[in-house]
């Protein structure tokens, strides 16, 4: 492997409580973009639940891609 530049470009957090600091900002970050999950109890098939979890994978993956960008997308 060959490091260009004199920044630390480490992706691993050694230190346990730094990388859980880390995961508990991402968290935070990310739920906004969650849809609202049902609650109560719920009956039904297998293919119901699948199909309630396809829409919540849905309208999560439109969330996601509406969500404004940190860095500009190039389009090519």
């Amino acid at each position: 492997m060959r490091i260009v530049g004199s920044k630390n470009r480490d992706e691993f957090v050694l230190d346990p409580v730094e990388a859980i600091r880390r995961g508990a900002t991402l968290d935070k970050q990310m739920k906004i973009l969650l849809p609202p999950h049902p609650r109560g109890v719920w009956r039904g098939t297998h293919e119901f639940f699948n199909r309630m979890d396809d829409g919540r994978s849905a309208a999560m993956a439109e969330r996601v891609n509406v969500a404004p960008r940190a860095y500009p997308t190039t389009s090519g």
